[in-house]
């Protein structure tokens, strides 16, 4: 009886002492963080959290600490377990992240992540907080590159200017990190067009027609992009002259606000006009045009400007020339700019979402997605933008609340940007708005055999193998119409020595010793309008003799 009151009064003493004890925390990187991360990007600092806590002294009243603009994210182990009752004497370690993201360029998230376990109030000798190691992250741009620039078209004699800044991947990002960039062209100067490095343009006068070679790269203190080609053609060509529309809706101005209007929406789109013949324009200068209404110095195909809240006019004029790199200048214009009467029945464009199908006609009538509150007949909708450019993509002439066009068979899976904005004479403009346009797939236009079981070669050992598909017309729709591309399904490869190479099923020697007398593959094929097809199942006939002999 005694040693069982003496083991008693050990064990109390014992958990007394340890209960009495201050929590522990130690935080360890399992991996040195990365210094950096990319804009858009998000980093996770992995961190394993060690720590120990009695019932006596919990840390369920505790406080992280961690720099601003970061975050914790709670992976695995130990965690929740910090504000709950915890077994006695039992160590424990959480598996956590500091989430960094790279949402500002520039931006640099740098010290410590603390944990005040909250139990040394009223014992200042105790150590209760604990740190991890110091860390710091910069947010930085991406590395520069250069798109494949299309062949420039140009007139001789006439004015040429490409803007470089068009053909740099992720040039915002970078002036936002506020490192200059520099243009690297070779030659700087060739037959009138010469690189203006303030401008990051090619400019000039071409003074001989035929086509003209550049090599042309960007760097900055961050990164140094690999050269591509810049190849203009230059030729007289009088039919690529802009011309301007008959029909067209424009936004009204507001007195006292800032007035801003793309001029390319006046011009008729031609398909692929805008990739290799950039229009520019320019205020005709003996026409009494406002001094308050100009072309953006950033941006040569926006008028814009403050309209004064005296004008007692209800519309304005400019005189307006386009021009284009290989048709010259257009005939003047007089843009009329009506002014609104009154600014609080502006049309409100609400929130929408578009879909069309490639090769099918999209026909939509806006008006049922604006909230005008006029409702008198005179609302026009104005798509200020497409990105990526849509020239088969417009507002009807007719009907200038429709938004009308052919979708082009190449554009299935795209998703296009619409800037909208609705206008009427009283009111003015609505806010701008941003819609998206999904092109789906067309299913009729999903590649499939023709046959069920198209007929094949039949495979002879020892001998080459080859069968076209595009040659013998199996597929549906043919190549001819919309190009497709064949490939192995996952699984269904077949022998090591078949291949499939530009749209062949082809083998450069088939073995002599073959035990099947049947070869079974599955393929699928893709085409730009329909997508893909399901697997699709194929056997080819081995005439092996030794099978027949057996």
């Amino acid at each position: 009886m005694r040693k069982l009151v003496l083991v008693y009064i050990l064990f109390f003493f014992y958990s007394i002492s340890y209960g009495a004890r201050y929590p522990q925390v130690r935080f360890v990187f399992p991996v040195s963080p990365v210094p950096t991360v990319f804009y858009g990007d998000t980093m996770r600092i992995p961190v394993q959290m060690h720590w120990w806590a009695s019932a006596r002294n919990p840390i369920s009243r505790s406080t992280w600490n961690i720099p601003i603009g970061s975050r914790i994210e709670y992976v695995s182990g130990s965690c929740y377990e910090l504000m709950t009752y915890v077994a006695f004497n039992t160590y424990y370690t959480c598996y956590l992240n500091i989430v960094i993201p790279g949402d500002i360029v520039g931006k640099t998230i740098s010290g410590v992540l603390s944990y005040d376990t909250g139990v040394c109030k009223h014992s200042p000798n105790k150590n209760c907080v604990f740190s991890s190691p110091l860390f710091s992250v910069r947010v930085i741009p991406h590395p520069l590159s250069m798109s494949t620039i299309p062949i420039q078209q140009a007139t001789a004699n006439l004015d040429f200017v490409y803007n470089l800044k068009n053909s740099i991947r992720y040039f915002d990002e970078n002036i936002a990190a506020g490192k200059a960039i520099i243009g690297i062209v070779s030659p700087m100067e060739q037959d009138g067009v010469h690189f203006e490095q303030s401008k990051l343009a090619f400019v000039g006068k071409p003074n001989r027609v035929g086509p003209y070679y550049f090599k042309a790269s960007v760097q900055n203190e961050y990164s140094k992009a690999q050269p591509t080609d810049f190849i203009i053609h230059v030729k007289a060509n009088p039919k690529d002259k802009p011309i301007f529309k008959k029909h067209y809706s424009i936004t009204s101005a507001k007195r006292n606000q800032k007035y801003t209007m793309n001029l390319l929406e006046l011009i008729e789109p031609r398909k692929d006009f805008q990739l290799t013949n950039q229009i520019r324009f320019r205020i005709q200068s003996n026409y009494n045009n406002p001094d308050w209404l100009t072309i953006s110095k950033d941006d040569a195909t926006r008028l814009e400007g403050f309209v004064p809240g005296d004008i007692s006019h209800s519309e304005v004029e400019v005189a307006l020339i386009a021009s284009s790199n290989t048709g010259g200048d257009s005939e003047p214009f007089v843009l009329k700019i009506p002014l609104a009467r009154d600014s609080s029945k502006a049309p409100i464009i609400e929130d929408f979402e578009l879909q069309g199908i490639s090769g099918n006609q999209i026909r939509e009538d806006l008006s049922r997605f604006i909230k005008d509150p006029l409702q008198d007949g005179n609302l026009k909708v104005i798509l200020d933008e497409v990105m990526p450019k849509a020239s088969w993509l417009k507002i009807s002439a007719m009907n200038p609340t429709v938004l009308e066009g052919v979708v082009p068979d190449d554009a299935s899976g795209q998703q296009y940007w619409l800037t909208l904005r609705a206008s009427t004479a009283v009111g003015g403009s609505s806010e701008a708005r941003r819609i998206p346009l999904q092109i789906n797939l067309d299913k009729q236009k999903t590649p499939r055999f023709k046959a069920s079981n198209p007929v094949l070669p039949l495979i002879y050992p020892g001998q080459s193998f080859s069968h076209d598909f595009v040659a013998n017309k199996d597929v549906y729709p043919e190549y001819e119409d919309f190009p497709y591309e064949i490939s192995f399904s996952k699984g269904g490869e077949g022998p090591s020595w078949l291949k499939i190479e530009n749209n062949q099923l082809i083998a450069k020697q088939v073995p002599e010793q073959l035990n099947e007398s049947m070869i079974e593959i599955s393929i699928i094929i893709k085409n730009r309008p329909g997508g893909k097809s399901p697997p699709l199942k194929l056997s080819l006939m081995v005439m092996n003799e030794l099978l027949f002999i057996r």
